[in-house]
């Protein structure tokens, strides 16, 4: 889950084990719940992040409610639950494509392949970018970079490969 949040564009901070938030069950006993992740986004949004089995959305979101009840605003802005449903297989390979590519940045790679994908007209392939490049692991980190700058913008949900429509966002 984390590599998954860390390639969101707008993540400024990421931390795990934070924040610890009260709550009351239904006797009025307090308990604390420690929060997977906390992240604050580039406009300084604050959200707590739950991270738990699907089945158990039911409870967590009714545990939700309980914080929610006290005053949490001075530790986050929002509280929300991840599952299974948002870690996929194909959204962590993703994520961790970008995350690589963000480590091997190449300007005049990332702007040459910029030029060209503003030249193909509609939807392409993402293998299409890759053809007659001289370093082909730079160009597609610089693929990548686009597509994480939303430059890029791919056409179906899933893993993204050399097969992947790609389009240019007008």
């Amino acid at each position: 889950m984390s590599t998954i949040i860390q390639a969101r564009a707008d993540v400024r901070e990421l931390h795990s084990q934070f924040p610890v938030l009260p709550f009351a069950d239904d006797d009025g006993v307090l308990h604390d719940h420690t929060f997977d992740f906390y992240v604050v986004f580039d406009d300084g949004y604050r959200v707590a992040i739950a991270v738990k089995h699907a089945r158990k959305q039911a409870q967590i979101l009714d545990m939700f409610d309980r914080i929610a009840s006290h005053d949490f605003s001075h530790v986050a802005d929002d509280m929300r639950l991840m599952t299974e449903e948002d870690a996929t297989y194909e959204a962590f390979y993703n994520a961790h494509d970008i995350l690589r590519a963000r480590e091997h940045f190449d300007e005049a790679e990332y702007e040459t392949t910029l030029w060209i994908a503003k030249r193909l007209v509609g939807r392409f392939r993402f293998g299409e970018l890759l053809r007659g490049c001289p370093h082909i692991g730079a160009r597609r980190d610089a693929v990548w970079q686009l597509i994480d700058h939303g430059h890029l913008v791919p056409l179906s949900p899933g893993r993204i490969s050399d097969l992947t429509w790609l389009t240019v966002p007008s």
